[in-house]
Parts: structure tokens; C-alpha cells; sequence
């Protein structure tokens, strides 16, 4: 097991260990103890202890889950001692305790800070950075081994409630150097947040950088809240305004390790940083302006006057109004550049698209540029399909990216390029240009592909009647001009006095229009089936007939009009040819629907499956032919299900 493993499940033994202890002096204590006391401190105390596992679990040689589990600890000793002066105050004998223990536990408070501190030090992997966070680690560790012995023997009477406890090591003036330990103290809390700061600066890893950017917006309650603890000494006389700061860095500290070192990626940390530092100078603004204008009010109208308290608080109202739309801007600028250089060239290039003078099409370009980031692109998501491609066709893999949404759903997708990131507010202002994009690449497409269908259709077209002037030159014009020229020659020679045989003439004359007759039929019937004469219920009864597969119909519309029953009728025919041609199906159904003002035609074969719409083919110039009337026609097939071929078809009701 690792190391800061096994420390970790030590510090659990040792957290449950000292709740029984205080739950004993609880109950011994009985009416004397506030029960909710202890109740908010293990419950305070649940915070860090699962925060610690998590991340011990994530990393299991990571310091930092150690010290987190380090703080769960401190919690329930603190209020363990704490439990235990209360009655040891009131009935020395009423549990085992030790003078000197009690004596040498005097600085127990700085275990409030010290496991955090350190966790700030050692974060994100466990080690210290630099020689400040070596210093910061050493003087942590070392300032509370010192502290203890100097105010055991301090001059002076121990902190309520044990204030009349003897001093078992005796008094001796060099305890007032514990005094002197104090700014050391404080320096090693500032100087672990300084630390990781400076180690921020120093990495080039762009996650590493956002990890470490959440534990630097925790890590500032560090000195703020011993500063507090002083003040309300100092000032109140007890801890009352460092409890604000105790409850805000045992549920900081391990949220932001947790969703730094798990989900860093969560929420905009530098937002966060950024509206933490804007209000709390508001803060700092408020509680000035109202003693500043209250106190000069004060003088002039007395300083018990309501009216004076309701002036100062309008004046700081109103005057502070602007200020924080400033600040956010200040310190966006000072904190984060990129995010601010990435929002101002979204918009200048917004501007420019509605004025006329640019393209959306450069987002990807602008974005490079005003991020600095060179890899970046921009991928726009196809027309009824889920990847995401760039302007020349590229496929953008939406793994690891950021997702543009209008109206909840999906349009593009911005992609950092190797080591960089990019700003949630960057990526939000990008959305209209991104999706003004993805409707022009559509309409680019949809254009491209009605030129495309046109020229097809032309052709087509073209092909059709070479077809039919090739079919009526080799097939009913030949037999009408052979028949024409018998005609000639039997006339010559009954005019020359010749004998011929006029019955058998007229007979092959008869015969031979009958099948210049059925050819000229035979085209006609190629342009459009004269079984539609009777409607596509006859049409399509009529191809059951002469198919070499059975064919079950179902039919479920209407009247139609000629032109859609015409189309239905080719979607049927062509679907049930390749059927017979290629599929090997031994089976085959059409399905047919009206609703809706949309004809619906599915067939469906158990064949080998294989069809596919291949440009030149008899199911391309299908879908062309669909695809002019305004319908849809999709054909799926695979090797197990055989063929499916739909169509959809506009029409009146």
C-alpha cells in the first residue's frame, strides 16, 4: 500500500477514535455541553475526511488526499480538547486527564490550518515547488512543535476555560517568544498560497494550470481567517467572527481540491476568480463608504439617528452601482487576458460581419489569433449527421472540446489545439457567428446539391430520348419502313402487269403493324405505365403480376395526384427490379400510406442486403426523381435484414 495510503487510513482510525472521546466527554458533560456543537463539527468534519479519500482513492500516492483526511482530524481533535477542558473546568476528576498533555496542547488551534496549508503547498501532486514551498512546509510542520513547549510555559494564564489549570513545566519569560512565532505563522500560510502560485506561473500545462487556479481562489481564506481569529480576540474578546472563516475554508478547500484533481473542468474557474475578486472588494468598498458616510452623517445629525443609517446606505448604493460592472472588467483584463482578448475579437469580428465588411467564416482564424493558439479549430456539424467538419472538409473530433448549442441543440464544436484551453465566455460569444456559419455551409450545401440533382436530371433527360430515338429508329420505324417498301414494290409490280399475291401482302402488312403497334406501346408504357390509368392500386396489382417474386401490397390512401403516383409507382418498381436482380430475395412487400398531405411508400426484401445509392444508378436517378417532387427517400441495407427503401412523397389531400 502506498504511503500516503496508509497514513490516510491511519488518520480514519485516529478521527474515529477522537469522536468517541468527545462524544464521552459530551455525555459526561451531560447538560453542560451544547450537543449541536459537536454535531456541526462532525459534520464540518465529513467534508475534508471525504474529500480526502476521494482523492487518496484517485491518486493513492498523493499527499494532498492525506492532508485533506489530515484536516478531518484536526476538526474532531479540536473539539475532542475542547470537549474535555469543559469538564475538566468544572469537575477536574470527572475524566482521566493529563496537566502536562493539557499544558503542551495550548497551540491545538493551529491544527486548523496547518493540514490545509499544507495541502495548498503539496498541490496538485504531493510535493512542494521551489524553496518558498519548502520553506512554507518546514515552518508549518516546525512552528507548531515550537509553539507548544513556549506556551506551556508562558507567564500568563492559559486560554479559557482553563485559565486557573496550573502550569506543570513551571513559568518562564522565554514563553512570550510564542509570540514571536505567530507572524512566522502567518507568513507560512501566506507563503503556501504563494507557492503554488508561483508554480502556477511556472507550468506550462494548461490543465495542470486550471487545478491550480481552483486551489489558489480557496487558498486565500487561509491568512484571511487567522487574521480574523486575532481580530476577534483582540477586539471581541472571543472567536466569534473567525467562525465565518473556519466553516468557508473546511468547505473551500476540499470542494476545490476535489473538483480541481476530478472536474476541473466543471465550471469557468477563472469566472469564479474573477466575480470572487470583484465582490470582495465590493465588500471591502461597502463596509467603507457605509462607516465613512454613517460616521460624517453621525456628527451632524447625532449618531443614534435612523435617518443618518438610511442616507449612508442609499449614498453607498448609489454610488457603487457602476463600480462593479468596472471591476469585472478590471480585473477580467488583469486576471485573465486570453478570456478577455477572445471576447473582444469575437465581438469586433460580429461587428464587422454586420456591417458587411467581413466573413464568419474567419471565426476560426480570429480565434487562432486572439487566443494564441494555432492548433485551434472550428468544426461545424453536418446536415443531418453527428460529426463535425471544418471549412475544407476536415473532420474536428468533438472529444475534448467545446460544444456550441442554439436552442439546445448541437451546431459546432470549438477544439484547443495540443495544450491549450479555451475560455466557456469565449466559446458562448462565438455561438451566433458559429451557427450563422453552420446555416451558410448548409445552404452552400443544399445549393450544391440542387445544381448537382438539376444537371442529373438533364442528363437524364438527354439519355431518355437517345434511348427512345434509338428505340423507335431499330424497332417500330425499321418495321414501318420495311413495310412501306414491300408496299412500293407490290404496287410496281402491279403495274407492270405482275402477279402478286395481295392477301398474303395484307396479311404480312397486318402483322407487322400489329408489331410496330405493340413496340410503339412497349415505349410508351417506359414513359409512363398505362396501368396507371386505373389508379396505383391497379398499377402496383398489375407489377405483382408480372414480378418473378411474390409481392404482398398493402395499401392504406387515397385519390392521388398523376404525378405522385407516377413517382410511387417507379419507387416500387425499381425497389422490387433489384430485388429480383441482385438481392436474391425470395420475397418481397410494399407498403403504402397516405397522411398527413404525405404519400409514404416502403419496400422491404429479405435479401442479401447490399443496395446503395451510387451516382449513375437506377436508385440515384430515383432519388433525384423523389427529390424534385420535394420528398425524401432513404435506403438502408445490410448483409442480415435485407433492403429497406422508403420514400416519402408531398402531395395535396
Amino acid at each position: 500500500m502506498a504511503r500516503a495510503k496508509l497514513w490516510t487510513v491511519a488518520l480514519w482510525v485516529a478521527t474515529t477514535v477522537l469522536a468517541a472521546l468527545a462524544i464521552w466527554a459530551s455525555v459526561v458533560a451531560g447538560t453542560r455541553f451544547d450537543l449541536g456543537i459537536l454535531v456541526l463539527a462532525l459534520l464540518t468534519a465529513a467534508v475534508p475526511l471525504t474529500a480526502g479519500w476521494l482523492v487518496i482513492r484517485h491518486d493513492p500516492d498523493n499527499w494532498v488526499g492525506t492532508c485533506l483526511t489530515a484536516a478531518a482530524t484536526a476538526i474532531v481533535l479540536i473539539v475532542a480538547h475542547g470537549t474535555w477542558q469543559e469538564v475538566l473546568a468544572v469537575d477536574p476528576g470527572a475524566l482521566p486527564a493529563s496537566p502536562e498533555l493539557f499544558a503542551l496542547t495550548q497551540g491545538v488551534w493551529m491544527a486548523w490550518f496547518v493540514p490545509y496549508a499544507l495541502a495548498v503547498a503539496l498541490f496538485p501532486d504531493g510535493r512542494p515547488w521551489g524553496r518558498l514551498g519548502r520553506f512554507s512546509v518546514a515552518a508549518l510542520l516546525l512552528v507548531p512543535v515550537a509553539f507548544a513547549p513556549l506556551t506551556a510555559v508562558i507567564p500568563e494564564p492559559y486560554m479559557p476555560p482553563l485559565e486557573d489549570w496550573p502550569h506543570p513545566f513551571g513559568t518562564h519569560p522565554i514563553g512570550y517568544l510564542s509570540l514571536a512565532l505567530l507572524p512566522v505563522f502567518l507568513v507560512a500560510l501566506v507563503g503556501s498560497a504563494w507557492s503554488l502560485w508561483q508554480r502556477h506561473r511556472a507550468t506550462t500545462n494548461p490543465q495542470a494550470r486550471v487545478q491550480m487556479r481552483w486551489m489558489l481562489l480557496a487558498s486565500a481564506i487561509l491568512p484571511l481567517t487567522l487574521v480574523l481569529c486575532w481580530v476577534g480576540y483582540l477586539v471581541t474578546g472571543g472567536p466569534g467572527p473567525v467562525v465565518v472563516g473556519l466553516v468557508a475554508m473546511n468547505v473551500a478547500i476540499p470542494a476545490a481540491a476535489l473538483v480541481a484533481m476530478l472536474r476541473h473542468d466543471l465550471y469557468d474557474v477563472d469566472r469564479a476568480i474573477v466575480l470572487t475578486g470583484a465582490y470582495a472588494v465590493l465588500a471591502l468598498l461597502v463596509v467603507g463608504g457605509y462607516a465613512g458616510v454613517s460616521g460624517v452623517l453621525g456628527r451632524a445629525v447625532g449618531a443614534d439617528s435612523v435617518t443618518a443609517a438610511v442616507v449612508a446606505t442609499v449614498v453607498v448604493m448609489v454610488a457603487l452601482l457602476p463600480v462593479r460592472s468596472l471591476l469585472l472588467r478590471v480585473l477580467g483584463r488583469w486576471l485573465h487576458p486570453r478570456r478577455q482578448a477572445g471576447l473582444r475579437a469575437v465581438s469586433e469580428l460580429a461587428e464587422r460581419v454586420n456591417a458587411g465588411t467581413d466573413e464568419p467564416e474567419r471565426l476560426e482564424a480570429v480565434l487562432r489569433n486572439a487566443l494564441r493558439d494555432n492548433g485551434l479549430r472550428v468544426g461545424y456539424r453536418r446536415p443531418g449527421g453527428t460529426a463535425y467538419v471544418d471549412l475544407e472538409g476536415g473532420d474536428v473530433p468533438a472529444d475534448g472540446g467545446h460544444l456550441i448549442t442554439t436552442l439546445g441543440h448541437p451546431v459546432a464544436v470549438v477544439a484547443p489545439g495540443p495544450g491549450s484551453t479555451v475560455p466557456a465566455d469565449v466559446v458562448a460569444a462565438a455561438g451566433l457567428l458559429a451557427d450563422s456559419v453552420r446555416l451558410r455551409i448548409e445552404l452552400a450545401t443544399a445549393l450544391a446539391e440542387v445544381e448537382a440533382s438539376r444537371q442529373r436530371i438533364v442528363r437524364a433527360g438527354y439519355e431518355e430520348r437517345r434511348r427512345l430515338e434509338m428505340d423507335l429508329h431499330d424497332g417500330a420505324q425499321q418495321q414501318l419502313v420495311s413495310l412501306g417498301m414491300r408496299l412500293r414494290v407490290a404496287q410496281r409490280h402491279v403495274r407492270a402487269g405482275q402477279e402478286v399475291d395481295v392477301d398474303a401482302l395484307v396479311e404480312r402488312a397486318i402483322g407487322e403493324i400489329s408489331d410496330a403497334v405493340g413496340e410503339l406501346r412497349s415505349i410508351a408504357h417506359g414513359l409512363r405505365p398505362s396501368s396507371l390509368d386505373d389508379g396505383l392500386p391497379a398499377a402496383l396489382d398489375n407489377l405483382t403480376r408480372s414480378s418473378a417474386l411474390p409481392v404482398d401490397v398493402t395499401y392504406a390512401a387515397g385519390s392521388l395526384p398523376d404525378h405522385v403516383s407516377l413517382t410511387a409507382y417507379y419507387v416500387a418498381s425499381e425497389a422490387v427490379t433489384n430485388a429480383v436482380k441482385h438481392a436474391a430475395a425470395t420475397r418481397v412487400s410494399i407498403d403504402v400510406d397516405h397522411d398527413d398531405d404525405q404519400l409514404r411508400i416502403v419496400v422491404r426484401d429479405n435479401g442479401s442486403g447490399g443496395a446503395k445509392v451510387i451516382p449513375g444508378s437506377g436508385l440515384a436517378r430515383l432519388q433525384d426523381r423523389v427529390h424534385a417532387l420535394g420528398g425524401a427517400l432513404v435506403v438502408q441495407s445490410r448483409d442480415v435484414a435485407g433492403t429497406h427503401v422508403e420514400a416519402v412523397i408531398p402531395c395535396a389531400s
